[in-house]
């Protein structure tokens, strides 16, 4: 047994030296500046934000790709869509939100602390049935949303791939207090028996775009467009199902009110408008109810005056940013700064763009120009130039973007400041400049 025992730590012994031998030839990894460590977190919260803006819109498509394991997450979130239907699903999702504090952060991994407001579960479930569920998908929904709100704690970590991501230990337990209500076996009852056929399913969105009078997908109309229309597309096909849907402006005021007949095996609603006079710049909002009077899908679109250019059709996310020589987000650059970029994240996919860009300083100037042809299919545009001479003061740079046709795509901003100036003594040492106050006493 002794004899056992002096091998194990010989062996010991060999592979500390080793690693002792692995660490002294290999070159170490700095640790993250604070800097670094800033934009890593503003990275983190820009993240989560995004993940909770498609919880709350619940968007079971993009969800899983902010875990390390997509596959699990994407069969959790499933779990609980199938197991309560769209309309409960889409209600309980609806009413979530969270707050992050970033609690200790490194340049690969960091700790976030969560506080996550959902419908409080218990309260729900005190409308349920005697036998603990409820008859149907909408008993449970008009349930999660009349109960009151809860909150709850959990601690994740997430970390670093190619984009920040909640790493696979903590999706489990983020997963669980998200949707681990929602999975719950026999949270509504088996349906009977039917003798008039089969039931028809609820009406579920997958996507929804607005269109000008040639059916091409718009980013707005102008105030004398004869014609604004919303087409919206389902998951499902129906016949003879009939929808209403109502334009109203940004302070609730019907505007218009009619109903679209979804005929045969159709998967399509067309929300057709022909104001009958002129509109106000501004938006307009178009909401979609179900045949039962169930609000299914709200968009809104912005009204242009008819001298102005209409937007490309295009919704970018809040990790969109201007970002430094190290591709990290910055919120302001350096007078010497060698390189200004800008990266804009889009929600969709987007090819066969011909990009003008241009960037200016505050007079106006043009600091330089080019051209992007996007021919691969991609969700990020990056922007940038090299100034060939350090800014002289304090300034602003404006990114503006339009289409080979003048279309506007993208328009960003951000501060030049001149570096602080220290004066130092002949040995190098800072030198402490009096105040004025000082100064004038003598």
């Amino acid at each position: 047994m002794k004899r056992s025992v002096t091998k194990i730590a010989g062996l010991g012994c060999v592979i500390v030296l080793l690693a002792g031998l692995a660490c002294a030839c290999g070159p170490r990894e700095s640790p993250p500046t604070t800097n670094e460590n800033q934009a890593n977190e503003k990275l983190i919260n820009n993240m989560i934000d995004d993940f909770f803006a498609y919880v709350k819109i619940a968007d079971t498509k993009r969800m899983p790709a902010y875990f390390e394991d997509s596959a699990e997450a994407e069969n959790s979130i499933s779990r609980a869509y199938e197991n309560v239907g769209d309309k409960a699903f889409g209600e309980w999702c609806g009413k979530i939100s969270a707050e992050s504090k970033v609690t200790g952060i490194g340049a690969k991994e960091a700790d976030v602390e969560l506080t996550v407001t959902l419908r409080d579960d218990a309260a729900i479930m005190e409308n349920a049935a005697e036998d603990g569920a409820f008859a149907d998908e909408g008993n449970l929904s008009d349930a999660i949303h009349s109960a009151p709100f809860a909150t709850k704690k959990i601690t994740v970590k997430v970390v670093k791939d190619e984009t920040w991501i909640f790493d696979q230990v903590s999706s489990e337990d983020l997963l669980d207090v998200l949707f681990g209500f929602l999975q719950t076996d026999g949270l509504i009852a088996p349906p009977e028996e039917s003798t008039t056929g089969k039931n028809e399913l609820p009406i579920s969105v997958y996507d929804a775009y607005w269109v000008d009078t040639k059916g091409q997908e718009t980013g707005g109309y102008h105030c004398s467009d004869g014609k604004i229309c919303l087409y919206v597309y389902t998951w499902n096909t129906y016949s003879n199902k009939e929808i209403s849907y109502e334009y109203t402006d940004a302070a609730g005021n019907l505007l218009y009110s009619n109903t679209f007949l979804m005929k045969n095996n159709t998967d399509w609603i067309a929300c057709s408008w022909s104001p009958s006079a002129a509109l106000p710049a501004g938006e307009v909002f178009c909401h979609v109810y179900d045949t039962n009077g169930d609000l299914v899908y709200i968009s809104n679109i912005g009204i242009y005056a008819d001298d102005a250019l209409i937007p490309y059709p295009i919704t970018w996310l809040s990790t969109s940013s201007w970002i430094g020589a190290d591709g990290l987000p910055v919120t302001e650059y350096l007078a010497d700064t060698a390189s200004i970029s800008y990266e804009g994240k889009a929600l969709k996919f987007y090819k066969d763009l011909e990009l003008l860009y241009q960037f200016t300083d505050a007079e106006g100037t043009v600091l330089f120009e080019g051209t992007m042809s996007v021919t691969e299919s991609t969700d990020t545009f990056r922007f940038s130039y090299v100034p060939e001479v350090p800014f002289e003061q304090d300034t602003t740079v404006t990114l503006t973007v339009t289409t080979s046709d003048g279309t506007p795509f993208l328009n960003a901003q951000i501060g030049i400041v001149m570096p602080e100036v220290i004066e130092t003594d002949e040995n190098g040492n800072p030198v402490e400049i009096p105040s004025a106050d000082v100064a004038n006493a003598g």
